[in-house]
């Protein structure tokens, strides 16, 4: 059986396509060796590159697959084997970097935050005041939780103590500001199902900074994987950017097209205002959870991500039930990925097309489900709350 067609899709990832970027999508069939195709992909990374803020001709890579290969096709590409990496971790992510890491035989220690926080800023330079770390790797904004990192801050204190910085931006990218080359990231990972607003199936690493295209370079020889060489990859990537065709291993192209179609819906709408639509949607989203009496995960308001918010449920309320209480209204919103949260909290993504009508709609429909648990809601509390931001805020 098919879904409704008109539900609404509030988790972190995938989420709602526009009708247009699957009408690209879909409008023919691309042969990934055909100069038409080409000159799709080289405009998709030169665009790419334009959202994050990556200066001149640094390498974006984009091939099959998720986040998470793109997490490790950075670090053994970079990283010569037994490198030191210090990891920050604000969570279920933070932890899959550590994971990642020690799978390939990097010497790893990790620096955990409370649930729902980050780690102060001071004890990770302490750590890599120390000396001997060769990668500082951090994940923008945590989907456990919902909480976000200060990269820019992180990507400081690394050059500092001249350490390369990794970040995840998965959860991230066109969704929160980031300028990588200007703040000195010089690993960028992400995939294309989240704010990027195409389906998933697109892995992306991008180097920003000439020190990270120095280290790829050092390390070619030690690379132990054949389809995750990003030497062999890079020639892909810039023969299409010139137009031409290369080949290492098949395109997604039907995704690429869907790509280089939202990347230019994401820059007609203009960075900036993009970036505040998020911060207005998700202000208004916790405002309106906070006036139902529930509670946010992320500790502070300064740290709660523009792109996801994870909430404690209520006493007595199973976040399964709820969860399919909701998706009988046909908003679908998601379980906790953080051990710690399993059991008795939910998240909802709020990115991409994301629009200020969904957030009163999973919100109205949140009092009405909660006060049919039994759970003691002034109906009308949480939406006064998400209209007067709305209003307040003229969007």
């Amino acid at each position: 059986m098919y879904p409704d067609e008109r539900r609404i899709l509030l988790t972190p990832g995938p989420v709602v396509f526009s009708i247009d970027n699957l009408r690209y999508m879909l409008s023919t069939v691309y042969e990934h060796t055909s100069i038409d195709f080409a000159e799709i992909y080289g405009r998709a990374i030169k665009k790419f590159r334009s959202i994050i803020g990556a200066n001149g001709n640094f390498p974006v890579f984009m091939f099959s697959g998720s986040g998470t290969l793109a997490m490790e096709a950075s670090l053994i590409n970079i990283l010569k084997p037994g490198s030191r990496v210090l990891v920050v971790s604000h969570g279920f992510f933070g932890d899959r970097w550590a994971e990642i890491a020690r799978v390939n035989g990097y010497d790893v220690k990790v620096l955990y935050s409370d649930v729902g926080d980050i780690v102060d800023l001071g004890f990770i330079a302490e750590e890599l005041s120390k000396g001997g770390y060769d990668a500082l790797l951090v994940t923008h904004v945590e989907t456990s939780t919902g909480v976000r990192a200060d990269v820019r801050s992180l990507a400081s204190i690394a050059s500092k103590y001249n350490t390369l910085i990794f970040v995840d931006g998965v959860s991230s990218v066109a969704a929160e500001p980031l300028d990588c080359s200007r703040w000195g990231v010089d690993v960028l990972v992400t995939t294309s199902q989240k704010a990027l607003e195409t389906p998933p199936g697109v892995s992306i690493v991008a180097l920003c900074t000439s020190r990270a295209v120095k280290a790829l370079e050092a390390n070619n020889g030690n690379v132990r994987s054949f389809y995750m060489r990003l030497s062999d990859w890079r020639k892909v990537m810039e023969a299409y950017e010139d137009g031409r065709i290369a080949y290492h291993a098949t395109p997604p192209t039907h995704l690429i097209v869907a790509l280089e179609r939202a990347l230019t819906r994401i820059l007609e709408e203009g960075l900036e205002a993009r970036f505040k639509r998020h911060y207005i949607l998700a202000k208004a989203l916790r405002e309106g959870i906070r006036a139902l009496g529930l509670e946010v995960v992320a500790k502070r308001e300064e740290i709660a991500s523009n792109t996801v918010t994870a909430v404690y449920t209520p006493q007595g309320v199973d976040p399964i039930e709820l969860r399919r209480r909701l998706a009988r209204g046909n908003i679908i919103i998601a379980l906790p990925l953080h051990p710690a949260l399993r059991g008795k909290s939910f998240r909802i993504g709020h990115m991409g097309s994301v629009n200020h009508n969904d957030i009163v709609a999973v919100v109205a429909l949140l009092e009405r489900t909660l006060a049919s648990m039994g759970v003691k809601i002034e109906l009308g509390s949480g939406l006064r709350a998400v209209q007067q931001i709305l209003l307040t805020e003229n969007l």
